[in-house]
């Protein structure tokens, strides 16, 4: 009943994470300006071409509501280093897009969000890596 718990958590707090970065998104698309630069085709002074889209999809997106999923369904073992591994990558992955963001822009809905994903995903390497996964069939 532990593990459950615990899987839920992990679901929940990927699924947070998610959320963080769609909102992240949608705000960014409120700033004076912005719209006109993806007309142009840039994204953040890069060029907002299939490749770009995909990985942002990828990164932002995709990957938290997998993990989220998989979280649930995953045997034990596998989803505690999956949820350690990915959840130090997404702390220098959020961390990282701050820091580019704060030397940018500064907007400070980015470093309430950023921080608060960055938080959340130290929160599942956490959890991961303090879980104690029983030997027998995890």
């Amino acid at each position: 009943m532990q593990d459950l718990a615990l899987k839920i958590r992990l679901a929940v707090l990927w699924l947070f994470v998610a959320v963080t970065m769609s909102v992240n998104t949608t705000l960014y698309l409120v700033v004076p300006g912005v719209i006109d630069e993806i007309r142009a085709g840039e994204v953040g002074g890069m060029q907002a071409g299939h490749g770009l889209l995909l990985v942002m999809a990828v990164m932002y997106y995709w990957v938290p509501l997998v993990m989220a999923v998989l979280s649930l369904t995953l045997k034990d073992k596998v989803n505690r280093w999956a949820s350690v591994i990915l959840g130090v990558f997404y702390v220098g992955f959020v961390f990282f897009e701050l820091v580019m963001n704060v030397t940018t822009v500064a907007y400070p809905y980015v470093m309430l969000m950023d921080s608060s994903a960055i938080v959340v995903a130290a929160l599942i390497a956490w959890y991961a890596y303090k879980w104690k996964v029983a030997n027998a069939t995890s």
